[in-house]
């Protein structure tokens, strides 16, 4: 395995992208897609939110992510556990896309964006378009990728009453990464959502994955 595609093939994207973000997992924090030399990665975990305004739920999720130097993208599907047990519970997909500027840096800077979806009483998509920000370094034989994500959050409530909002959130976490490919990482995110009133609240998410690095 080369060392660029080490150094990218990392969990903290596991569960991409993106909840939105999660990747874009309704009920995951929304998760930077990385550049590699061409990486196909598998892999899955669990989100909850820990906070009223986040609903307080737990979610599982599986996804594939493909990451490349110009162009990383990824789909993913996940299920929300209801406050009552999973016979209520209800599923969710996503998809992610991430644009790489070329830098010569050891930080990466790339433009996001993906689409979460879920239905509830009425359905629900998430659109975030957030900056994400990476790098890594060497931890004896493992590289660790720590990152961080700002973004707008665009929410669309479709039915009777439908509505988008505007609103503003960030993500961050860390990754690691063996030379077998194996990984685990850990994220959370912070979003800020207007409360119709001039205030707002805040959803606070985390997450929890494991990735293999398939190869090319």
């Amino acid at each position: 395995m080369s060392r660029t595609r080490f150094a990218f093939s990392i969990a903290v994207v596991a569960l991409l992208v993106a909840s939105p973000a999660t990747g874009q997992l309704v009920n995951f924090p929304v998760l930077a897609l990385s550049p590699a030399d061409g990486v196909t990665s598998i892999g899955g975990g669990w989100g909850r939110g820990l906070n009223a305004d986040s609903g307080e739920l737990n979610a599982f999720g599986v996804g594939v992510r493909r990451s490349m130097e110009k162009v990383s993208f990824s789909i993913a599907g996940g299920y929300v556990l209801d406050a009552r047990g999973a016979d209520d519970g209800k599923t969710t997909f996503s998809g992610a896309l991430a644009y790489h500027l070329p830098l010569e840096s050891s930080v990466n800077l790339s433009i996001q964006t993906g689409i979460g979806y879920i239905s509830l009483a009425e359905t629900e998509l998430n659109f975030p378009v957030g900056l994400a920000i990476t790098g890594s370094t060497e931890a004896g034989s493992m590289m660790v990728t720590p990152w961080i994500m700002p973004r707008v959050h665009f929410t669309r409530v479709g039915g009777t009453n439908s509505a988008t909002a505007t609103d503003f959130g960030a993500s961050g976490g860390i990754g690691f990464a063996t030379e077998g490919g194996f990984g685990f990482g850990v994220a959370a995110d912070l979003l800020l959502v207007d409360d119709g009133a001039g205030g707002s609240n805040s959803a606070f998410r985390i997450s929890v994955g494991v990735n293999y690095a398939l190869g090319n």
